[in-house]
């Protein structure tokens, strides 16, 4: 007569997994059915903490790893709120492969910001963004308001590595504005706008430089550079910009500096001072 039977270590496996699928297959129903109340309150302190001020009219975990927020509107500091239509926060694996995990993406209609940043995405070393159709009247952008300073993004894109003063970054975009307020008295200009930019910069630590700028000023052609020295601290910012204003016979500039009178053919536009209150410097010629 035999003994009682023993359950084979295969069956033991096979019982192990189909128990922990079902577990795990549990805990994803049940976390993909939180209400938003609950899922907005497993990560809004966590933000406050770190000076971001998050609220969604709804939230909802999606399926692997993410988190989904609609009628989001989201705040830095004591700035003010910003809306969004919705904001998608995922961890992707295939992202790994560029070690670049963390996908951040917040759409308001047209206007799309897409960050994807390093695994540590509370304190990443490194991000790729890319942006389209956002203005600074519709986004407030700190770095710009102490100056008045403005712009229209059609679409851009900028990668990063590092922090503070070991901060590098590239990237390059195409505005359908770019706008410099000149407040300085003297300045034979009141703003420099730039219609139908194109540009690319380089960041170093606290140095923000231009290397190659485009565009339209009062309907002549402009090329140029600069730089914008302390960029990170506005309120400590210089900024130094030399443009080259090509055939200004075509637009109002030779009807705003009176160039006929003068007989010159070109001129060139400086930029110079604080970032709050630059002034202009034309040179005709």
């Amino acid at each position: 007569m035999r003994g009682g039977s023993r359950t084979s270590p295969r069956r033991l496996a096979a019982y192990a997994l189909g128990a922990a699928l079902f577990a795990g297959g549990f805990l994803l129903t049940v976390a993909l059915t939180l209400p938003g109340e609950t899922v907005l309150g497993l990560i809004a302190p966590s933000l406050e903490s770190r000076g971001v001020r998050l609220t969604a009219q709804n939230a909802r975990l999606v399926f692997p790893l993410g988190i989904r927020l609609e009628g989001a509107a989201v705040a830095l500091g004591s700035g003010r709120p910003i809306d969004l239509g919705e904001v998608t926060a995922t961890w992707e694996w295939t992202g790994l492969f560029r070690w670049l995990p963390s996908h951040l993406r917040a759409v308001r209609g047209v206007s799309v910001a897409d960050v994807r940043l390093s695994p540590a995405f509370w304190n990443p070393g490194q991000g790729l963004a890319t942006f389209s159709r956002i203005s600074s009247e519709d986004f407030p952008i700190p770095a710009l308001g102490a100056s008045g300073a403005a712009l229209s993004v059609r679409q851009a894109e900028v990668r990063w590595r590092g922090e503070g003063k070991d901060l590098s970054a590239s990237g390059s975009g195409e505005f359908d504005y770019l706008k410099i307020p000149v407040p300085a008295q003297g300045s034979p200009i009141r703003e420099a706008r730039i219609d139908n930019a194109a540009l690319s910069f380089v960041v170093r630590g606290n140095m923000l430089r231009v290397p190659r700028l485009q565009g339209s000023y009062e309907g002549s052609r402009v090329e140029g550079t600069g730089e914008i020295a302390r960029f990170l601290t506005p309120g400590a910012a210089t900024v130094t910009f030399h443009l080259s204003i090509r055939n200004p016979y075509e637009g109002r500039v030779g009807t705003l500096f009176d160039m006929l009178a003068k007989n010159a053919k070109n001129a060139n536009l400086r930029i110079v001072g604080a970032l709050a209150a630059p002034k202009a410097e034309i040179e005709l010629f």
